[in-house]
């Protein structure tokens, strides 16, 4: 394993959730997860920019140039990079690793230590498999996307569908010897790339109907298991109702998370809980599941890739542990069960296009972390209401 993951594999073993400081622990894990700028801060020296690291306007000029010479138009967001931390898009980095002329095995190096939030190429993505050959190839973006062009726009995929891995695709892509043998490859296989954003809200509509519906997984917790917010001096137990159509939507969010409802309200937001997500990487804190977001998501309405993704990976999380859970009448998990939630966490992505669970990702890590608990989804809300009180004694 390579030096970046590696680090960030090590808490995942040596942080526990009984540390009298295990918040402040927790959060400084995200000190691990440099910031873009300073990754291409790196990446630009080796690539032959000699001027001063502190002079941003030289180094907007050095990137610039480099697409220019390419005929790319360069990102209107360089800048940004260094003076915002503005998050950079996924399509931004292959365009950097075209326009720095990288082969492939250079670009999946670029992802892994200068984006370093989510793995290369997902290459069961039909223009991401295009990217590959043609980075593998010496060809130029506008190449690849000309090729694109070429090739078949949908297909019969979807949910059951037979899913494409990577390393399998690589493989095949590999033996390719021409653009031509290329498009007629894509072209005969198309039916195995259809994976969109229609499979994900299939998917999310199905999981958060497992959760939040009239006997989801929320209410059969509530019934068998006890709750965070069960108050043990009185015996009062927290109280959770499903209607016809299942649990109201801000209740089942709070209840996945089992947030107190009077607590979150005293953040003074309108049913968010973005002020205890302040404290978390900026990479993790962007587009986490909200309650706008899970709405529009269940309506159909479309909502930005990043914001799909993580909903997709917190109910996959919480279904899994949850259903054990409810099963077995407590949260423990068994050996072996954090291998098996993450290949099923990876499962839900996969056949929806997204890219694998990634410990580089800052979000995921919270994810990687939780499932190797002895009680990972009890860990994981233990984690959210200590980062609520420390919220709230600093608002007081």
């Amino acid at each position: 394993m390579q030096e970046y993951t590696r680090v960030l594999q090590k808490p995942l073993d040596s942080i526990s959730w009984d540390d009298d400081n295990f918040v402040e622990e927790l959060l400084q894990v995200a000190q691990l997860f440099r910031p873009f700028s300073a990754a291409m801060d790196e990446f630009i020296s080796e690539h032959g920019y000699a001027g001063d690291p502190a002079d941003t306007d030289a180094k907007v000029q050095f990137i610039r140039s480099a697409f220019e010479r390419e005929q790319m138009v360069p990102p209107r967001e360089i800048r940004e990079w260094f003076t915002q931390n503005q998050p950079v898009r996924r399509e931004t980095v292959f365009q950097i690793c075209f326009a720095f002329h990288l082969d492939s095995a250079e670009t999946d190096e670029f992802f892994r230590r200068y984006y370093a939030r989510e793995r290369s190429f997902n290459c069961h993505q039909v223009l991401e498999a295009i990217y590959y050959f043609c980075l593998l190839n010496g060809l130029s973006y506008a190449r690849a996307q000309e090729i694109y062009e070429q090739v078949p726009k949908a297909g019969k995929g979807g949910a059951g569908s037979e899913v494409v891995y990577t390393a399998s695709i690589i493989a095949e892509l590999n033996g390719l010897a021409s653009e031509e043998e290329l498009v007629e490859y894509l072209s005969r296989n198309i039916d195995k790339f259809a994976v969109d954003n229609v499979t994900a809200y299939e998917t999310i509509r199905r999981l958060w109907e497992r959760t939040a519906g009239p006997d989801g997984l929320l209410i059969q917790e509530r019934q068998s298991l006890s709750s965070i917010l069960d108050d043990r001096a009185t015996g009062r137990q927290y109280v959770l109702r499903a209607g016809e159509n299942g649990v109201r939507l801000w209740e089942a969010y709070l209840a996945i998370f089992q947030l107190d409802r009077k607590e979150v309200q005293q953040l003074d937001t309108d049913r968010s809980i973005r002020p205890i997500l302040d404290r978390l990487h900026a990479q993790a804190q962007d587009s986490f599941p909200d309650r706008q977001g899970i709405d529009r998501i269940l309506r159909g309405e479309h909502v930005s890739y990043e914001r799909v993704r993580k909903w997709l990976v917190l109910l996959a999380f919480y279904t899994f542990w949850a259903r054990k859970a409810v099963a077995a009448g407590n949260y423990a998990a068994e050996s072996g069960d954090a291998d098996r939630c993450l290949t099923r966490m990876n499962q839900y992505l996969m056949d929806a296009g997204y890219p694998e669970m990634y410990v580089g990702n800052p979000y995921d890590w919270i994810f990687f972390y939780a499932a190797k608990s002895a009680e990972p989804l009890f860990m994981f809300r233990y984690f959210w209401n200590e980062l609520l009180t420390v919220t709230l004694e600093e608002h007081r």
